[in-house]
């Protein structure tokens, strides 16, 4: 359902005092008073077009997920929070996937670096601790918002009909600094997981210790 604009009223009587005294400059009331009426229908002209917030609404929790929030240690409000966040993060993810089947240097880059998968993978990672959300700050808040930038901005410059050297050695540069971000964001999410796999290396050298003995016993 979509929300409701609210109109700042606040904001017009701001304008309309910064109206009147720029009128005022001219030493006559008149003038400051139609000053004053044209800044403030002016203010309620941008407040009408102003663009309605986004819904934050959203779809009903599952029990299991409730589950693994809260033995996460999440408190209502985090749990809130962090669902909100993801699904933006999400909202990223699938436009950058979307523009990726749309320019095929895009399609290239991520070919070459799996930027899909190790988006999708640090997506889930945090899905699975989201008590860590601080500790993927900069993929949330920066990586992934920046790439998603980036390749937008790259995207509208590639379908540019006429191209100059300037063009393609600033889609050259822009190639090369997504690169590097696929690279950086490989980094962050092999040492978000990194206490998983050492706990699985741990596991995996316990059970190599039971399973030797028998080993041995067979080979008597």
């Amino acid at each position: 359902m979509a929300t409701s604009k609210r109109i700042r009223i606040w904001r017009i009587i701001l304008w309309a005092a910064m109206g009147a005294v720029l009128g005022a400059l001219s030493g006559r009331w008149a003038i400051a008073v139609f000053v004053s009426v044209v800044f403030a229908f002016a203010r309620f002209i941008g407040e009408l077009s102003r663009p309605k917030p986004k819904s934050t609404n959203l779809p009903s929790l599952d029990p299991k997920m409730a589950e693994h929030y809260a033995a996460s240690g999440l408190s209502d409000e985090e749990i809130k929070l962090f669902r909100k966040t993801m699904a933006e993060l999400a909202d990223q993810i699938r436009a950058i996937e979307a523009l990726t089947k749309q320019v095929p240097k895009l399609r290239a880059l991520t070919l070459n670096t799996d930027l899909i998968d190790l988006l999708h993978a640090y997506f889930e990672a945090l899905v699975q601790a989201p008590q860590r959300l601080t500790d993927a700050g900069t993929f949330v808040y920066q990586q992934v918002p920046n790439l998603l930038d980036l390749m937008q901005k790259y995207a509208q410059i590639t379908h540019h009909e006429v191209k100059t050297a300037d063009t393609y050695e600033t889609l050259d540069k822009a190639f090369t600094t997504m690169t590097g971000m696929a690279g950086k964001i490989r980094t962050d999410y092999q040492a978000f997981i990194k206490d998983d796999l050492d706990d699985l290396d741990s596991d995996v050298r316990l059970a190599k210790k039971h399973l030797d003995p028998d080993k041995m016993h067979e080979t008597e």
